[in-house]
């Protein structure tokens, strides 16, 4: 639709609305006043927190823990001066809200907001009167003296429909209105706890709940922009002083800014890209999935509006600077009652290269854009979105366009990124085997391998993969072609190597599992009995304690290099690992994490030396917890007073471990061949180790990573355990818990188990028995706590193995 047929519709819209409603929604109301909708992904990313969020919480209610006791008798009663403004901040806070943006809904044409908000409203109440009738009234918590005063019941009504009426009105109010609707309803939560109205996970859970209704609705049937309407755009321009013809919305839109097309008086071609109210939102979003998903977080987050395009504006400028043919800025600020910030550049004339002809582009001309990304680079820019969008080919020459991510002071990964993402379009555009020509006419052997390095489709732009995803031998075809250019080799990546010996070590190490196992299990009976009366909400929580450690492995993975991981890929790794630990054991995993570095642009001794480094530092770590643990836990153990078979088992398979790896060091000590072959085999990973340790010491930033993440790691484990045992009814220092794991974990990987099954288990088994607690205890906490963190995730970890196959990360 253009311009002009907008502002005719909009001029007769006016006549039939009173200036005094006009005004009200220019108040009130935030652009596109509930027209075009759209479903965001980070709707479903809020219906799966809300989701998971109320799933824990009903088995944390039903624990009924002192922590969360503890806060509500901090908080209540309140005052007896201050009881009337506890009371009335509730109800301003839940009733209050539900009528005012009630009454904001009816500015809003066709009555669209206040349809939305009656179904949000009805669909959150009905939610909770099911979870009512199937968890009861209080969720399954149990009624103690504690409790009185306190209204117990689930889900708290009032607080969940008035957070998923704000939810559902966000969009459509402007954002102070928004921001005030979010601030009373959590002040409404806060005062219900004060009040004794509900209790702390009560209240958060309602809130969850009702913002999960609101979220699901946004995501089944859209919500708006929150952009202004062309019509609102072409007044905008106006008030630039600048004029536009033939003004029409582009047909790739970028969440959060509305990008429209015309032309200028002397007929050139006009963009103006408008930073609406959800820019912000977008460029935090667009941050968080580029840190998660890809190799660089992408540019410096801007939170402002009027910030953005300036920051677009300036790296525009400094390209030209630069020597690079950019567009022309005509206007950059705040325009229109919205508050938008807009910035219009003028365009040279032709085609982008996703409409260039392949035939009509020559040779000179694909040179030249590799020049220019040669010239963005001396510059120290990296454009971060290169490819067949923003490259245009004019009379005047090259022009790059949409600054919008790019980054001054770039690093030399964002830069060979921008070569990597153009050498792809191009071969998408114009064929292997005329740019691998232009860029052995123009590039050197250095720029050309670390060119390889980055092509490869883990390591591209997004807008690039989607360009070769058509033609998925165009990649391997394009690396071959650019080496063979300039005579080097392409980056190879590590095989697995089959060793008949290692699989028979495997084998005798399974055997010795399957040993340890059934003397686990030998006497469990007495161990069911106590899992089937455990505390379910400690076995909960248990569950998710076991799984964080794949998140801070992943943290500590990040400090291992260099340079850049995208940390979502390296929580997918650490989350798929936990299948291959247990079918491959440690080798399987390091050579998976050395895979990983490879296909994520890392030449082979650099991966290798890296994920030497996380392993050392997660048992440098684990080494360290150990030592100050042992201090304070050294008089707590002592020899087991029952003379079971299992324990005996236990206390057996540990003291043969030990033994089988005290002889395996003292052969490797004492036979000169063995030493010969152990100094070759290690010494030059160590070396390799050493060189790559030195590298990551200039980032003192880095290693905090890799020891802060292992160390984590490991109290979250012990966490883990911990809750195992407070499940069924026993207890352990957490100073016991970490030396008694790290022993168990030395067992575990001297001895050649997958996964250290069996193994472990009677390590642990056999060390909280010394600790005092009683044996059916230790063996149901024990099985428990590894049900969590080693049986059960590695289902989850063979999905997202064969989804990291799937998308060629390892």
């Amino acid at each position: 639709m253009t311009a002009e047929a907008d502002a005719a519709t909009a001029q007769s819209a006016v006549g039939t609305v009173p200036a005094s409603t006009r005004r009200l929604r220019a108040v009130f109301l935030g652009p596109k006043r509930g027209g075009t909708t759209r479903r965001r992904a980070s709707d479903a990313f809020r219906l799966g927190i809300a989701i998971a969020g109320v799933a824990v919480s009903i088995p944390v209610m039903r624990a009924n823990s002192g922590a969360e006791l503890a806060i509500a008798h901090a908080l209540n009663p309140p005052p007896d001066g201050i009881r009337w403004l506890v009371t009335t901040l509730y109800w301003l806070g839940s009733a209050g809200v539900i009528v005012l943006l009630s009454g904001l809904g009816l500015l809003v044409p066709r009555l669209v907001a206040v349809r939305w908000i009656a179904l949000a409203g009805l669909a959150t109440w009905g939610v909770c009167a099911l979870l009512g009738m199937v968890l009861g009234p209080a969720a399954g918590r149990p009624v103690t003296p504690d409790l009185a005063g306190f209204n117990t019941s689930y889900p708290v009504t009032g607080l969940a429909v008035a957070i998923a009426v704000a939810a559902t009105a966000l969009p459509y109010l402007s954002r102070p209105f928004s921001r005030l609707a979010s601030f009373l309803v959590l002040l409404a939560a806060l005062a219900s706890v004060i009040g004794g109205s509900a209790l702390p996970v009560n209240a958060a859970s309602s809130l969850l709940l009702g913002w999960g209704v609101a979220a699901a609705l946004h995501l089944a049937f859209g919500s708006p922009l929150g952009l202004p309407s062309a019509q609102e755009v072409a007044d905008l321009v106006a008030e630039m002083d600048i004029t536009v013809r033939d003004l029409t919305v582009a047909p790739r839109q970028t969440w959060g800014v509305e990008r429209l097309t015309g032309q200028d008086a002397a007929g050139k071609p006009v963009e103006l890209s408008v930073y609406g109210r959800d820019a912000s939102d977008a460029r935090a979003m667009a941050k968080l999935w580029r840190f998660g998903f890809y190799r660089d977080s992408g540019p410096t987050l801007i939170l402002d509006r009027l910030l953005q395009v300036e920051h677009e504006a300036y790296l525009t400028l400094l390209a030209g600077r630069a020597g690079v043919l950019v567009p022309q800025i005509m206007a950059v600020g705040r325009y229109g009652p919205s508050g938008d910030a807009a910035l219009v550049t003028r365009l040279p004339q032709g085609p982008r290269l996703a409409q260039a002809d392949p035939g009509g582009l020559s040779d000179a001309a694909l040179d030249e854009v590799l020049h220019t990304v040669l010239c963005l680079g001396r510059a120290g820019i990296a454009h971060g979105s290169l490819g067949a969008e923003t490259v245009i080919f004019s009379a005047e020459g090259v022009c790059v366009r949409d600054f919008r991510s790019a980054s001054a002071s770039a690093s030399a990964d964002r830069r060979d990124g921008d070569l990597a993402a153009v050498l792809g379009a191009l071969a998408a555009r114009v064929g292997v085997e005329r740019t691998a020509a232009a860029a052995a006419r123009v590039l050197d052997t250095d720029a050309t391998r670390r060119a390889l390095v980055r092509l490869q489709r883990s390591a591209l732009d997004p807008v690039t993969v989607a360009a070769v995803a058509q033609h998925r031998s165009l990649l391997p075809e394009l690396r071959s072609a650019l080496a063979d250019a300039k005579g080097i080799e392409v980056p190879k990546l590590a095989e697995a190597k089959r060793i008949s010996w290692v699989n028979l070590v495997f084998g005798i190490g399974t055997l010795i599992g399957v040993w340890a196992i059934i003397g686990v299990l030998s006497d469990v009976g007495g161990a069911l009995a106590v899992i089937k009366g455990a505390l379910w909400g400690w076995v909960a929580l248990a569950f998710v304690l076991g799984q964080l450690p794949m998140v801070a492995e992943a943290w500590a993975l990040l400090g291992s290099v260099a340079g850049q991981l995208p940390f979502g890929r390296c929580v997918a790794l650490e989350t798929s690992n936990n299948f291959v630990a247990l079918v491959g054991g440690d080798a399987a995993r390091f050579a998976v994490r050395v895979r990983f570095f490879q296909r994520q642009g890392y030449d082979a001794e650099t991966a290798i030396s890296s994920g030497a480094i996380a392993t050392s530092g997660s048992w440098l770590a684990k080494g360290l917890l150990f030592l100050i643990a042992l201090g304070f836990a050294a008089g707590d153990f002592h020899a087991p007073q029952s003379s079971g078979g299992g324990d005996q088992r236990a206390v057996w398979v540990v003291l043969g471990v030990v033994l089988a790896a005290g002889i395996a060091a003292a052969l490797v000590a004492l036979i000169p061949r063995l030493r010969r072959l152990a100094r070759a085999r290690v010494r030059p990973h160590l070396v390799s180790i050493w060189s790559n340790v030195k590298v990551i010491a200039d980032t003192p930033r880095k290693i905090v990573y890799v020891l802060s993440g292992s160390a984590l790691a490991q109290l979250l484990v012990a966490f883990a355990l911990g809750a195992s045992l407070h499940a069924v009814g026993a207890h352990a220092s957490l100073a016991v818990i970490l030396v008694v794991m790290t022993l168990a974990s030395v067992i575990g990987t001297a001895v050649p188990v997958p996964g250290g099954a069996g193994v472990v288990e009677a390590g642990l088994i056999a060390g909280l028995t010394s600790a005092g607690v009683p044996q059916d205890q230790a063996v149901a906490a024990v099985l428990i706590q590894r049900l969590c963190t080693a049986y059960l995730p590695p289902i989850w970890g063979w999905v997202t193995l064969a989804w990291m196959r799937r998308r060629e990360y390892v």
